[in-house]
């Protein structure tokens, strides 16, 4: 049919309409990508956010009754009192202790506690580094002084970040807005996403697609729900200790412990802070208190990032933490439901395999 006239006449129209065809759907979906572009990142956190937080959606659905609209507004309520609570007393804490901190230093207070005796026996720098600190102790005005570019540079650095901060955080408000919508429509949405799996590949598309969601589920309670555990535990017991700064030591724990680095290296110093500032049997109880936690993610998290799947832990721990490398914190996210989607691809590929050895 092909070697006639009309059979290649044929063929070539066939061929330029796919090619037309092919190139206005990939001319749309790139047109398509860069409109959302400016926003890709918050829509993806909307979903993320949305995907985590259906259980508790559904819950309010039916265990309550309530309309879809009211459960996704009350959802989106506590999601951002979570967000905002603690980014509030953090700013309110740092106020008030740089204000004490302050009037202190107008008053012609002691900032630092008194060098101990012991730093005088360290090799090369102990004399010098208690000297440095008794004058800083009796006046750290004229060390202030002395250092005002320095400060003004560490003032700036500090200013970048809490601006970077600031606009992640309401990049983060915006997110949970969105996912409260995308609730509102949960049913139509999952709709389309199970039908849009379903054409791309049957029903191993659908496969993926609870995969996905499984993943997303896990990873969020045991990561993010862990270091939330974790860092709120730890804020309280600094609290307690009277350990200055606590809100921020506190964020900076969550931000740590989200990001899989860990809390252990802001939490080592301030043992070690502890034992030469507060009385001995305070900083014995802190320690004690502390230590555990500080171990606790290590033991809790595999448990419920393992929950309900079936890719092996150490694919979805490998997409944690190389998608945080690569990604960011979005990256979190990303990162396992890539690899477990991969893993299901290559297991199915290899059963395929031995189907058709052992069939042949």
């Amino acid at each position: 049919m092909i070697d006639t006239d009309k059979g290649r006449a044929q063929l070539s129209r066939f061929v330029v309409d796919l090619a037309i065809r092919v190139a206005l759907i990939a001319g749309v979906v790139w047109i398509s990508l860069a409109l959302l572009r400016p926003i890709m990142p918050l829509m993806l956190w909307a979903v993320i956010l949305a995907v985590a937080v259906h259980p508790v959606f559904a819950v309010l659905r039916s265990r309550l009754r309530l309309p879809r609209g009211l459960a996704a507004t009350i959802v989106s309520f506590v999601l951002l009192a979570l967000l905002l609570l603690p980014v509030m007393m953090l700013a309110i804490s740092a106020i008030d202790t740089l204000e004490g901190y302050s009037k202190l230093l107008a008053e012609g207070g002691h900032l630092l506690p008194s060098p101990p005796e012991s730093i005088r026996e360290w090799p090369l720098v102990g004399q010098r580094l208690h000297d440095l600190w008794a004058h800083a102790n009796e006046d750290v005005r004229p060390l202030l002084t002395g250092h005002v570019e320095q400060l003004a540079s560490v003032g700036r650095w500090i200013g970048r970040i809490a601006a970077g901060v600031t606009l992640e955080i309401l990049q983060f408000a915006a997110a949970i807005i969105v996912a409260g919508v995308l609730l509102a429509y949960a049913e139509t949405l999952t709709g389309v996403a199970r039908g849009l799996a379903d054409r791309v590949a049957d029903a191993r598309g659908l496969r993926f697609l609870d995969i996905t969601g499984s993943t997303i589920r896990n990873v969020s309670q045991g990561v993010i729900g862990i270091a939330l555990l974790q860092s709120a535990l730890l804020g309280i017991g600094m609290l307690v200790a009277g350990v200055p700064f606590a809100g921020a030591l506190t964020f900076a724990c969550l931000v740590l412990a989200i990001v899989q680095v860990g809390p252990n290296i802001v939490m080592i110093p301030v043992i070690i802070w502890a034992w030469f500032s507060l009385p001995t049997l305070t900083a014995a109880v802190f320690t004690a208190y502390t230590v555990p936690l500080l171990l606790v993610d290590n033991v809790l998290r595999p448990i419920v990032m393992a929950r309900g799947l079936q890719t092996p832990m150490v694919v979805i721990l490998a997409g944690v933490i190389c998608g945080t490398l690569a990604g960011g914190l979005i990256g979190l996210f990303i990162g396992p439901v890539v690899l477990a989607v991969f893993y299901e691809l290559v297991s199915a590929w290899i059963v395929a395999g031995r189907q058709a050895t052992e069939t042949s």
